[in-house]
């Protein structure tokens, strides 16, 4: 049995009815008295010819076994021999270059519809052999074929010998699990909080019919877009919704590129300003309540970037939709006068204090935390601003104070610092509320208390843990906001001077001469310090430019190329400062036809993007597409490890998609 079982496939095999053949002419001829020579000759032929069907099977055999490297026994019976091939699901055997050695009729019926497959990639484009060989077949394979989806499970049967190697694909068809997989994503709870930006003041200067006409034409707005969404909606206070829906629902809705920004903001009011609004969605979280938590972060995040857009967390990953609107005063003297108190309450349960600003720190960073040590001399408490780079105009502003015996000892560099910091310090971060951008961030962890000053708008990064926070996108510059907490800081405090002017000097800087960004209280933040004695021509004095300077800023902005959109881009190849790279952009915005301007430079390994913008385009929604943020105004970026060009290349992109979406 077990020999018949061995030869049973030779036995059906159309070469053996030949071998019958010729053996049985032979016995014929035999019986009839041919000669015997012949008879001999035909069973020699017939023995020759079962040899060569039996080797020609084992070679089959062996080659199997070389490709597959399944093992099989030095007697396997003909189910051994065929069980690859019986297996119910597709499977296939590879070599290294992708032709298909084998398949069985699973993987035939299922692929190749009756026809011939010679190579993996005519069946699975996306699918690599090399990358399955490197990675040893370790990892699942998510591939499609035609409306079905599957999971390629490969082993790689003789890794030790690449040139040699063999792969076996087994194909999962995944189409059930993936659309079991999909209802059930569509399924999940996804949680909005909506607020109304501007409420208090759109209603501000409307009778009490227009005001009572305003909040329901922004609750139809709202409700309206959420039941067409098959969600729900309630309201919380006069300003606020929770909106609970489907994934599914939410997939509409982003895919909408949440149109209720632009349908809020078209509602008819008689005041100066439209209404607006910021959603904060929170999704992918394990039960409703964390979907909450997301979106509660969300909106934090939306209102800080200025408001008028949407911020998706999806599990600590923030996506932004809109934001297109310029940033508006919604500031109150209150909140100045209550961050006011709580910075004094601090400085005076510190044992000392130390003020940083960000990385490259330009006067608006030195001039706040100058501001920031005046406070803390009027209350008595030791101060140290850490200060690691200075630009010309902030080395000016340093020689003044060091020229006067102003403040002597102020500035302390990086060595230095740490002899003041500890668990009793008041760490207060002036400028920047990115902990990676902090001139050293390793203080964050050392000082027993943080407090931070910022108006950029907010990035993901932020600084955790801060005793007190005041950050405000609405305001010019960090000068201004300290400017307020000086003026409101009760027990008498007068600014000397060259304070007035440090603070001046960083109001300039950010609004360029009181053009961008500045509002009533930036008129009256620098009022005050003019009533304390700003040497205006001291601060001129500060922006001063070498003539080298000048002749590269002009050679930067006359190199610009302007396209048909208005956005004018150019490419410095030198390594330049920081500052002159600015002043470039602020420049070519002079230019008639620009309404954006974008200056890449060299720097280190990588490259330094500057923004500017006159308001019709966002340049931080284009630089946060690089990595970069800031204001919708002005706005940078720095990339790593890439050359001028190529960043250029992706700036256009960038641009591009700002345009389309």
């Amino acid at each position: 049995m077990k020999k018949k079982n061995r030869f049973s496939s030779i036995m059906r095999s159309t070469s053996f009815v030949y071998v019958i053949a010729v053996l049985v002419l032979a016995c014929i001829l035999l019986r009839f008295d041919a000669p015997l020579p012949v008879a001999a000759a035909l069973i020699l032929i017939s023995a020759l010819m079962l040899l060569h069907l039996i080797l020609e099977r084992r070679g089959r055999i062996m080659k199997i076994e070389r490709y597959l490297g399944l093992g099989l026994s030095e007697e396997p019976s003909e189910n051994e021999n065929r069980l690859p091939f019986n297996v119910p699901e597709p499977m296939a055997g590879v070599r290294v270059d992708g032709t298909l050695v084998w398949y069985n009729k699973a993987f035939s019926d299922a692929f190749t519809s009756g026809g011939f497959a010679e190579t993996l990639d005519e069946i699975f484009p996306s699918v690599s052999v090399d990358e399955i060989i490197t990675d040893k077949g370790s990892r699942v394979i998510e591939a499609s074929f035609g409306q079905l989806s599957y999971r390629l499970h490969p082993t790689v049967m003789r890794n030790a010998d690449p040139d040699k190697a063999a792969v076996v694909i087994f194909a999962e068809n995944a189409s059930d699990v993936n659309l079991l997989k999909s209802a059930a994503r569509d399924a999940r709870s996804v949680v909005m909080n909506v607020k109304v930006d501007n409420y208090d003041e759109t209603v501000a200067d409307a009778g009490e019919n227009e005001q009572l006409e305003l909040t329901a034409s922004i609750d139809r707005a709202i409700t309206g877009w959420v039941h067409d969404a098959g969600g729900l909606v309630r309201k919380l206070e006069k300003d606020r919704y929770v909106v609970v829906l489907q994934s599914a629902a939410f997939d509409r809705i982003v895919a909408d590129k949440f149109s209720i920004l632009s349908a809020v903001k078209s509602i008819a009011v008689l005041s100066a300003s439209a209404p607006t609004l910021s959603i904060g969605v929170g999704v992918g979280g394990e039960s409703p309540a964390e979907c909450d938590s997301f979106a509660r972060a969300a909106l934090d995040m939306a209102l800080g970037r200025g408001g008028d857009q949407a911020v998706v967390c999806d599990a600590g990953r923030f996506s932004y939709y809109g934001g297109s609107t310029k940033d508006v005063e919604k500031r109150t003297r209150v909140k100045a006068r209550v961050m006011a108190q709580s910075l004094k309450e601090h400085i005076l349960a510190a044992e000392n204090v130390v003020v940083m600003g960000h990385k490259n720190a330009d006067v608006d960073a030195v001039g706040a935390a100058i501001g920031v040590a005046c406070a803390a001399f009027h209350l008595e408490r030791d101060v140290k601003i850490l200060l690691n780079t200075e630009n010309a105009a902030v080395r000016s502003l340093v020689d003044v104070i060091t020229k006067n015996h102003y403040h002597d000892g102020l500035f302390v560099g990086r060595n230095q610092v740490k002899e003041y910091v500890d668990g009793g310090t008041l760490l207060i971060i002036c400028d920047t509320h990115r902990p990676e951008l902090t001139e050293m961030p390793d203080l964050l962890d050392i000082a027993g208390c943080k407090a931070m000053i910022d108006h950029h708008r907010r990035s993901e990064s932020f600084i955790e843990g801060c005793e007190m926070v005041y950050h405000e996108p609405g305001a010019s510059s960090a000068c201004e906001m300290v400017t307020e907490i000086l003026m409101y800081m009760d027990g008498g405090l007068s600014l000397s001077t060259i304070d007035a002017t440090a603070l001046y000097a960083g109001i300039i800087l950010d609004t360029k001469n009181f053009v961008f960004k500045t509002g009533a209280r930036t008129f009256e933040a620098a009022a005050y310090l003019r009533n304390a004695g700003v040497d205006t021509i001291r601060v001129k004095q500060f922006f001063r430019e070498t003539p080298d300077d000048y002749r590269q800023k002009s050679d930067i902005v006359a190199s610009a190329k302007i396209d048909d959109r208005g956005i004018s881009h150019a490419k410095v190849f030198a390594e330049l400062p920081a500052a002159l790279i600015a002043q470039a952009a602020d420049e070519m915005l002079d230019v008639e036809g620009v309404t954006a301007s974008f200056v890449i430079s060299r720097d280190g390994d990588g490259v330094r993007i500057s923004a500017r913008s006159l308001g019709d385009v966002n340049v931080q929604l284009i630089c946060e597409r690089l990595g970069g943020g800031g204001h919708a105004l002005v706005a940078a970026a720095q990339i790593r490890s890439i050359s001028v060009n190529d960043a250029s290349k992706k700036l256009k992109n960038a641009v591009d998609d700002y345009f389309n979406g």
